[in-house]
């Protein structure tokens, strides 16, 4: 079997280019919906792991929290989410589709569904052979970006300059 040839291209900008296509398909699927891709992606997560703390979202999703506390404002607002006080953290909210997120989210699942197959006709491997995949990548990144010198140049350049003898 012949190897295939890459595009060229590194593993960010490739994340960056399906992250659009990933929008346009799910945008082109949900059009008769009230949800938009971002918003179907947070409610969605709610759905599976409610009830929720927003840290626990944000972990999971790798959204900042001040991003994900003004998405979550957002769908508070429209009545698609609810927040209740943590019985065991008082500071803290667990959150949970209202029966309106609820209703929508199941109502976009079908087109969910149509988008992934459309896809999957297109592969010439299984969808589980890109789930491993798409796993050992989405560990990968938590990883890079879990460690301090995450790619910052000022750090690494203080890094190298150390290493040199410098005084960075």
């Amino acid at each position: 079997m012949a190897k295939r040839q890459t595009r060229g291209r590194n593993v960010l900008f490739r994340l960056y280019i399906l992250g659009q296509l990933t929008n346009d398909l799910f945008d082109s699927s949900m059009t008769r919906r009230k949800l938009n891709p971002n918003d179907f992606a947070l409610q969605s997560a709610i759905r599976a792991y409610q009830p929720v703390t927003p840290s626990q979202l944000s972990t999971l999703l790798g959204t900042p929290p001040t991003t994900l506390s003004s998405q979550l404002a957002r769908l508070e607002q429209r009545k698609q989410i609810k927040r209740r006080r943590n019985p065991q953290d008082g500071r803290s909210s667990l959150i949970e589709l209202t029966k309106l997120g609820d209703k929508n989210v199941v109502a976009a699942m079908p087109a969910l569904r149509g988008a992934i197959s459309l896809v999957a006709e297109h592969l010439d491997y299984s969808l589980e052979e890109l789930d491993v995949a798409l796993d050992r990548l989405e560990d990968a990144l938590r990883a890079a970006v879990a460690r301090p010198d995450q790619g910052s140049g000022l750090t690494l350049a203080r890094r190298t300059e150390r290493r040199a003898g410098g005084t960075g």
